[in-house]
């Protein structure tokens, strides 16, 4: 039996319901529907175990998915009081060594190990690299990719949505870009912070669980690279395909609009100063201006360290969640302490109360099968100073 037939069948009571916020429809072959007040997702998938991969084909060999019950305009709302779970997890990596390592072993190889643990209402991670086989590297000092047929695995181990606001989602240009999101669409993930223009790239996603709205806002604002890359130059634009640069003032704006349409507003950011476990002024920033126009839970990436997660009352800030799939390299190697420690941080929010609770759940990654595992209680106490007090389910 596979992998994903003995551990990644997906709940059938999560509905998906994507929604834009933009005035206008987006050009034809857009990623995203135009916004409707009935518009609806496809069904969301469970994955029939008789279709995985298996470790001598090779290949990726697509799952059949079965349909589970569809959101509509219609699904009855949340009431004060209800509550839901995000499992939100830091950078998935699936290029370089771990592709050999799918194709040797089978597709779901990366999550196998830590696949019951993803176990909240909505799966969230920072896919960080294009999901394409085309397009030329931009010059830069590293450029990922990973073959877009192992896409659907990403959602069979519960990742339904995604923020593609990268100082990695170009690296093979446009087409790279295009091809990532036509990948996840297909597969049924949910992305935020990168499209075919200004609009689509900085409109927020909104994820339906059990009745409750959940909007995901993304930006990345990373600062320049030693070879001189600048992050402003994959900037979405008027009829400019790209990624969302992070502005506060449209943060706000972006953050007040999903306020009127959903229940919670997650802003997910790319900031930061690699492999610092210490948050910078930027993020600083960015989250301070996010938490004072209204959002519930900050989420950062781009550290590839874990960084501190802190409640403001109602609100949660996770500052960075550090590297979750990726295969390290000798820089990576230098410079993440062993044991290099990650998280998948469990966040329940309370209609009528934002953030109730947060739960830690400390995994560590493994270099030498290119994959994260559960921590042992001595990797746990670590990533404990990491994060700071609190998290046990109750939070400070």
């Amino acid at each position: 039996m596979s992998r994903i037939a003995a551990g990644f069948l997906r709940p059938a009571s999560i509905a998906l319901l994507a929604l834009t916020l933009t005035a206008c429809a987006p050009p034809a072959g857009a990623p995203e529907a135009p916004p409707t007040a009935s518009s609806t997702q496809a069904p969301s998938p469970s994955i029939d175990p008789a279709s995985t991969s298996t470790p001598d084909s090779g290949a990726a060999t697509t799952p059949v998915l079965t349909p589970a019950p569809v959101a509509t305009a219609a699904s009855p709302a949340a009431s004060a009081g209800d509550s839901i779970t995000i499992s939100a997890v830091g950078d998935i990596s699936l290029a370089r060594q771990v592709v050999d390592r799918m194709q040797a072993n089978g597709a779901d190889y990366p999550y196998a190990l830590i696949a019951p643990l993803v176990d909240g209402d909505i799966g969230f991670a920072n896919l960080e690299g294009a999901l394409t086989e085309r397009g030329e590297p931009w010059p830069k000092g590293y450029n990922f990719r990973t073959p877009p047929r192992f896409a659907p695995w990403l959602f069979a181990a519960h990742f339904d949505v995604v923020t593609l606001a990268n100082n990695h989602m170009l690296d093979y240009g446009v087409v790279g870009m295009e091809d990532t999101i036509a990948a996840l669409d297909a597969a049924g993930i949910k992305h935020a912070g990168a499209g075919v223009d200004t609009a689509s790239a900085r409109a927020p996603v909104i994820v339906l669980a059990r009745g409750v709205r959940v909007a995901f806002v993304a930006c990345v604002l990373t600062p320049n690279e030693g070879g001189g890359f600048d992050i402003h130059a994959w900037g979405a634009g008027e009829g400019v395909p790209g990624v969302a640069v992070c502005d506060t003032a449209l943060l706000r704006d972006a953050i007040a609009g999903a306020r009127r349409v959903a229940d919670f507003v997650v802003v997910a950011v790319h900031a930061g100063t690699e492999y610092d476990n210490t948050p910078n002024a930027t993020q600083r920033e960015l989250a301070d201006v996010a938490m004072r126009a209204g959002a519930d839970v900050y989420i950062g990436a781009h550290a590839h360290v874990v960084q501190p997660v802190e409640r403001r009352g109602s609100q949660l800030i996770a500052w960075g969640l550090g590297n979750f799939i990726f295969d390290l390299d000798n820089a990576d190697l230098a410079n993440i302490p062993r044991p290099r420690v990650s998280l998948i941080l469990n966040i329940t929010l309370t209609k009528g109360a934002g953030v109730t609770s947060y739960r830690v759940i400390p995994v560590t990654q493994d270099e030498d099968e290119d994959r994260p595992r559960p921590a042992t209680p001595d990797e746990a106490a670590i990533l404990r100073q990491l994060t700071g007090p609190g998290g046990d389910g109750g939070g400070p």
